[in-house]
């Protein structure tokens, strides 16, 4: 396994943004239902529970889709960083370190990193001026489930990776590849989610609209991740399908 880090959430990233390292709550009841939340006052309160709690869902997802495969269970890291804090990675740059903008799998120690203040600007809708696509007036980001769909993202990363994927296919296909069946593998976990009654309206509608704040159009950019329309349609083929074969036509296609 290399240590190079798979491609971000997007392929233009905002600069670091550098905050105090307190807890960051969230503002609004969250609309979203993770598998273990039960109860009034059981759904995540601040950004580092959202983050969890999302991670153990999709992680439930994943498992049993693998055991139904007759495949070991799926198996990852992950690090919510602190906002005005840094996390050691060894996909980080030349310190060795992910900041405020981080939002990647890396392969290299079979971990997610998400910086809190990153999510914190995804749920809040304040990146929305930096984003390739929302700056260009494609979608934006705003709620838990912009959150849920860049967590669900970066864990397909890890199911592409545990798959041996990067190693079968990773010379012979563009960035865009990956990104775009991860974020279609994003979209069969939310079908799970929807079919359990655990969305509520509104919910696909912020996935999508987030899928599209993050495209880009740097097409001769070898890290090009997709164009705004690619990656909405990746969710929703995935979304639509529910199941994760569905997701093979962007590397096959490639």
């Amino acid at each position: 396994m290399n240590s190079r880090v798979r491609p971000a959430l997007f392929a233009v990233t905002a600069g670091l943004l550098v905050l105090g390292g307190a807890a960051v709550y969230l503002d609004s009841a969250s609309a979203y239902t993770p598998r273990e939340a039960s109860g009034p006052g059981a759904e995540p309160q601040t950004m580092e529970q959202l983050l969890t709690a999302v991670t153990e869902d999709v992680d439930a997802y994943w498992t049993q889709a693998f055991r139904d495969a007759g495949l070991p269970e799926p198996k990852v890291g992950y690090a919510w960083i602190p906002a005005g804090q840094t996390a050691t990675s060894a996909c980080g740059d030349e310190q060795g370190t992910v900041g405020d903008d981080a939002a990647a799998y890396c392969p290299g120690d079979d971990t997610i990193y998400i910086s809190q203040k990153f999510a914190t600007d995804i749920y809040d809708g304040a990146l929305d001026e930096a984003l390739p696509g929302s700056s260009q007036g494609y979608g934006h980001t705003i709620g838990d489930f912009s959150v849920a769909y860049l967590v669900a993202h970066e864990y397909g990363h890890q199911v592409q990776d545990e798959l041996g994927l990067f190693e079968r296919y990773g010379e012979q296909v563009p960035t865009m590849a990956f990104e775009l069946q991860a974020d279609c593998y994003a979209g069969t976990w939310a079908n799970h989610a929807n079919a359990e009654h655990r969305l509520e309206a509104g919910d696909v509608e912020e996935a999508l609209d987030a899928a599209l704040a993050v495209g880009d159009f740097d097409t001769a950019n070898p890290a090009h991740h997709g164009t705004p329309e690619q990656r909405a349609e990746a969710w929703n083929h995935g979304f639509a399908s529910g199941a994760p074969s569905a997701c093979s036509r962007y590397l096959e296609a490639a």
